[in-house]
């Protein structure tokens, strides 16, 4: 339910920029709440750590992580029930965020970087495989056998790929990790 309470948010969004807005694509992300490091940090628009993770302006990019969203995210919500699969997701999505924009506090290069799309949700799930894999054993140890190849190829994507946040991927697959370790110190998991 929440995953396509997700998906839908996303999609309702994207149709929005593409058919809807009558403007530039660009913009309307950035009207609709991109991650832009001087709008937070001159105009104080904090709820953008969060609503850049719904915006998509790219067909590719929304089906690619529209796709992952969903076959990753049933699993997470059926397994971590509906607090833990929020928790992971919020998690994943302030990491993302925070690594951005941490990065444009060091590097003007990041500093005038707009970033937007659901990818550092999808890296949490990859982080949340890893440290469930690692930590809890079993039937994980094998499911993260299975998608090691998986989160390998996008980790390494991510590097030769010049226009992916890779601030962003990693702040999400380090939330993911992060957002596990805690459910499994308080053993809500």
């Amino acid at each position: 339910m929440i995953t396509n309470i997700y998906l839908l948010i996303c999609a309702g969004i994207f149709i929005y920029i593409q058919f809807i807005n009558v403007g530039d694509k660009i913009e309307a992300a950035f009207r609709l709440g991109a991650f832009y490091p001087p709008q937070i940090r001159d105009k104080k628009e904090y709820w953008r750590f969060i609503t850049c993770h719904f915006i998509h302006y790219d067909f590719l990019h929304f089906f690619m992580n529209a796709y992952a969203l969903y076959q990753l995210g049933h699993f997470f919500e059926d397994y971590l029930g509906a607090f833990g699969y929020i928790y992971l997701i919020v998690i994943s999505m302030i990491f993302s965020s925070l690594l951005c924009y941490s990065a444009s506090e060091i590097s003007e290069r990041y500093d005038n970087t707009m970033t937007v799309g659901a990818s550092g949700v999808v890296y949490g799930f990859f982080g949340a495989i890893i440290a469930l894999g690692l930590f809890v054993g079993g039937p994980f140890a094998v499911l993260l056998k299975d998608f090691m190849m998986i989160i390998v190829i996008n980790i390494v994507y991510t590097f030769v790929n010049p226009i992916i946040s890779k601030t962003g991927h990693l702040g999400g697959l380090f939330g993911g990790i992060f957002g596990i370790v805690i459910l499994l110190f308080f053993k809500v998991i």
